[in-house]
């Protein structure tokens, strides 16, 4: 494929920005494909053709990863857990923010009928997110409801990662297209003020609770993998079973935590 061979998975591991470069330009591509194409549902077919664009690339970021795990159980190397994960969870970053910049960028300066039309989902989505916001509940209610969406997400990253490989991106790109369909929002109206309020505002909940999808993304993608190359009795397997059990365990700790700050309890 054209991708591959621009954008190798052994040049995305040894340089992660070229993550941002590649998901921006996907993005963009896969928005206006999606609106000409499927414009009823366009909104939710751009973040799946990106899933699936960079599908493969990013399943052999997940083969060398495990290839790493596998190299450390058999002593060949001495990482330490972060070491072992640190280009991975680079990757995932600038995928996220490239996506988030490309659907910022499309709906800050596309004429308006455009954005509701190619983005009809993520609007709907937001005007959800703001009704429940403004309703009366308690903080305490609030919180649990924002606990328990969070962990929904961050199941649904890792099983859609275990099962299909690379299903968590799916999850990072329509996440990323809610924020920046919101944030261009403030942009459009001249109000930007309001949108650096709202992005430092957003920021310190979203990054611990975007952190937390691209964990459960991983240990799925990672397990995934570990099943498929390695035998279930074998050190190397339980080595990644390991490392997938602890991402998982710090990704919902960071679920709770990123819902106690945008409650701000």
């Amino acid at each position: 494929m054209v991708l591959e061979s621009l954008f190798p998975a052994k040049k995305i591991v040894s340089k992660p920005v070229d993550m941002l470069i590649l998901s921006f330009i996907v993005s963009i591509a896969c928005v206006f494909i999606s609106y000409l194409v499927f414009p009823l549902y366009a909104g939710i077919i751009a973040p799946l053709l990106v899933a699936v664009a960079v599908a493969p690339l990013i399943y052999r970021v997940f083969a060398i990863e495990e290839e790493v795990e596998r190299e450390e159980a058999e002593g060949m190397i001495k990482e330490s857990f972060l070491d072992r994960h640190e280009d991975t969870i680079r990757i995932f970053t600038m995928f996220f923010a490239g996506c988030l910049l490309a659907v910022l960028f499309i709906a800050s300066f596309m004429p308006e009928s455009f954005v509701n039309a190619a983005f009809g989902q993520q609007v709907s989505e937001i005007n959800s997110i703001r009704s429940l916001g403004t309703g009366s509940a308690l903080n305490k209610t609030m919180l649990d409801i924002i606990i328990m969406n969070n962990i929904k997400v961050m199941a649904f990253s890792f099983f859609l990662s275990f099962i299909i490989g690379t299903g968590a991106v799916f999850i990072l790109a329509w996440n990323a297209s809610i924020l920046g369909v919101y944030l261009a929002n403030f942009i459009r109206k001249g109000l930007y003020a309001h949108f650096l309020i709202q992005s430092t505002g957003i920021m310190p909940h979203a990054i611990v609770e975007i952190g937390a999808y691209f964990l459960a993304g991983i240990a799925g993608g990672m397990l995934s993998a570990g099943i498929i190359r390695e035998k279930l009795q074998s050190k190397e397997f339980r080595l990644v079973l390991r490392d997938s059990v602890i991402l998982m365990g710090i990704a919902a700790f960071a679920v709770i935590i990123g819902a106690y700050i945008e409650v701000g309890l």
